[in-house]
């Protein structure tokens, strides 16, 4: 019989990994998934949170209001990266760690924002677009090779993005607050302020964490800086560009175009980005493949194996 039971809210997690499902198993743990979308609707969530041990999370936020109700938790943890939907002081009030998956997604994320540089350049849904509506015809694109892309966040997945610029001949300018200067020199980034990203770049792609101290990094003053030829790539968090000034940049064509993964206020319910032609609209969807969602959901499960058995988790997040 489970002694230990176990919330899950992010539906992918176990799905593409056997060996998660079977290191809870054999660790007497009741896996317990529930649905992220309307989760405090659905019957069976506050009678498992009040039983619940550890909570896996997806895109859902944690509130302190939740963790009032989980007598019993002792993990939250992330699967995946970012813990801005988490309440990290609100768990660490009641004891309850927290913890997250880092860089394991790294790459899944740094393959889809090179994709949409080129997707961008070379006006690729525009093209399938208008073949499927019958028009043959050359369509003007844009080079990405010898190109200048501007890195915003050289972490994993920042130092993915660089290593695939390489391979297509760019030059790299990378800004990061703490600088691997050997990473740099192998790769050849060059070392940049957040200014000299915008106003030297023709590609521009983000791979910051959401803080304060990021919130809104490119805005209406960076706007008013950028390259009207210059394409702009979101696959971190949507409240690092201010999307309403990068909204009137793209309808006033002081930027190109702009490929979006993540938004503010997520799922984007009638954005007005849907109506602008120049600008490409994804899921969330950069983490998401099958080989990272198993890699991520060996991981949650270790740490979660660790905590019952009084163990630190593989990545601990602290307040």
């Amino acid at each position: 019989m489970a002694q230990y039971t176990i919330l899950s809210t992010s539906p992918t997690f176990t799905q593409y990994s056997s060996n998660a499902a079977k290191a809870l198993a054999n660790n007497q743990c009741r896996l317990v998934m529930i649905p992220p979308r309307d989760m405090h609707e659905y019957p069976d969530f506050y009678k498992t949170l009040a039983e619940a041990d550890a909570w896996v999370v997806g895109i859902n936020k944690v509130y302190a209001e939740d963790l009032d109700k989980a007598p019993n938790l002792k993990l939250v943890i992330k699967h995946g990266t970012g813990v801005d939907s988490i309440d990290i002081k609100a768990c660490a009030k009641r004891g309850i760690t927290v913890a997250n998956v880092p860089a394991t997604n790294a790459n899944a994320v740094a393959d889809l924002a090179f994709g949409l540089i080129l997707t961008l350049a070379r006006q690729i849904v525009f093209g399938d677009k208008r073949t499927r509506q019958g028009f043959w015809g050359p369509i003007m694109g844009e080079a990405v090779y010898g190109k200048t892309i501007g890195i915003l966040g050289l972490g994993q997945i920042g130092k993915g993005m660089a290593k695939r610029a390489k391979g297509f001949g760019m030059n790299i300018l990378g800004y990061d607050l703490v600088h691997d200067t050997d990473f740099e020199a192998q790769y050849g980034v060059k070392a940049a302020s957040v200014e000299e990203i915008i106003t030297s770049s023709d590609y521009i792609s983000v791979h910051l964490p959401l803080f304060e101290s990021t919130r809104n990094i490119i805005s209406v003053h960076e706007f008013a800086k950028i390259r009207p030829t210059a394409f702009l790539v979101n696959t971190s968090r949507g409240g690092v560009v201010d999307e309403d000034a990068l909204y009137q940049a793209l309808q006033e064509k002081k930027i190109a175009g702009a490929a979006l993964d993540v938004f503010s206020k997520e799922p984007p319910v009638h954005s007005p980005f849907f109506e602008l032609d120049n600008v490409i609209v994804t899921p969330h969807m950069g983490a998401y493949t099958q080989e990272a969602m198993g890699a991520i959901s060996d991981i949650v499960a270790e740490s979660i194996v660790n905590v019952i058995n009084g163990k630190p988790p593989v990545s601990e997040i602290k307040p």
